[in-house]
């Protein structure tokens, strides 16, 4: 039986080494023998050199690294991407002016969208180290904060819970909410929850084909490839998930929410699918100042229709942003069939989203 051996850098905030460390210590084909690396500079110097057969990293590791020469082998089983609030209450139920600890521009404006009353406080203000910390050292600071009552609660990453010590405190998901489309749902950043296995550039991945998902890896290349089409100033406000699913699920949650559009386009008039197979379910959505206002886009397509899928949805959150954020000028001719509603309709307003706060 094949023996690989595979470097561990140290962990980033999305825990990528701890995962691999629990799925590929389980496997049975191929063996794996993990060799940990006092950093990610020392993995990559022994998988080039050859010492090692893989590497593995986070997404956001992948792509921090010179990739010339080096290639994704496999991507384990994804980790829910989401994020987390930790409290003694669900953030809905949290009494008025609650203090939260919120590093992420993202997660701060998705908050302030739920409960704008919140005291969000950036812990920047109350450490000036805080961008030399690790995932680790920074929620253990989070902890403390809360242990002693200046913070009621902090929002991190799902897979930085488990770095604290001892049994964990209660977290609170900052989920989609597919279940409830009335409720503000909390699109993750990019690429959480992914790890990846890196070789070099001719690697005979097929022996990993066991431990590698291919929904996964399908995430990775649309999530880092949509990341890449939006412009950079946006990034830090922008979340973007993509998921392969099964037909019937959708349908489940579609019935749920008595959605009918997405029924009809996916049944025939014999409530028959009218494509076999999976769908990917791609949804992107950038945030205006205090969680006023979003640009969003949702699609979900046939796995085969995956790149027009994702050009598409690219395309339409582009167009409500360029809506959204666009001043308008007075209409020289009324609306027709507006009703009531015509004379606001015609009247010059201002964009209905704001990107950066004016104060």
């Amino acid at each position: 039986m094949e023996r690989l051996v595979v470097a561990l850098p140290p962990d980033d905030d999305d825990r990528a080494s701890a995962h691999a460390s629990g799925v590929l210590g389980q496997a049975n084909r191929p063996t794996f023998a993990l060799k940990q690396a006092p950093s990610l500079h020392d993995a990559i110097s022994l998988l080039r050199d050859g010492h090692v057969d893989l590497l593995v990293a986070s997404a956001q590791m992948w792509g921090d690294i010179d990739q010339n020469g080096l290639t994704i082998a496999a991507c384990l089983q994804r980790r829910e991407p989401t994020w987390v609030m930790v409290s003694d209450d669900k953030p809905e139920m949290l009494h008025h002016e609650a203090c939260i600890g919120c590093d992420h521009p993202l997660l701060h404006r998705q908050l302030t969208r739920l409960r704008p009353d919140l005291m969000l406080v950036d812990p920047r203000t109350l450490n000036d180290t805080w961008d030399e910390m690790n995932g680790t050292e920074r929620t253990a600071w989070y902890e403390a904060a809360r242990q002693r009552g200046t913070l009621e609660g902090y929002v991190i990453p799902r897979s930085l819970h488990r770095s604290l010590p001892g049994r964990p405190p209660r977290r609170h998901t900052l989920g989609l909410h597919r279940d409830d489309p009335t409720r503000p749902r909390f699109v993750p950043p990019p690429l959480g929850g992914l790890t990846l296995l890196i070789g070099r550039s001719g690697f005979p991945n097929e022996q990993l084909k066991p431990i590698s998902d291919a929904g996964a890896l399908l995430a990775h290349r649309i999530e880092r490839a949509m990341m890449v089409a939006v412009p950079e100033a946006l990034r830090p406000i922008t979340g973007i998930h993509v998921e392969r699913r099964r037909p019937a699920t959708l349908l489940m949650e579609a019935a749920r929410v008595e959605d009918e559009h997405t029924i009809e386009s996916m049944l025939d008039p014999e409530a028959s699918l009218k494509t076999k197979g999976h769908r990917v379910e791609i949804i992107i959505e950038t945030l205006g100042a205090n969680g006023r206002g979003s640009a969003s886009s949702e699609r979900v397509f046939p796995t085969e229709h995956t790149h027009t899928g994702m050009v598409r949805a690219l395309e339409e959150w582009s167009e409500v942003l360029q809506a959204m954020t666009s001043e308008h000028a007075a209409l020289v001719k009324g609306a027709q069939f507006m009703g009531e509603f015509e004379a606001s309709y015609t009247e010059a307003h201002g964009a209905m989203m704001h990107l950066e706060d004016d104060g």
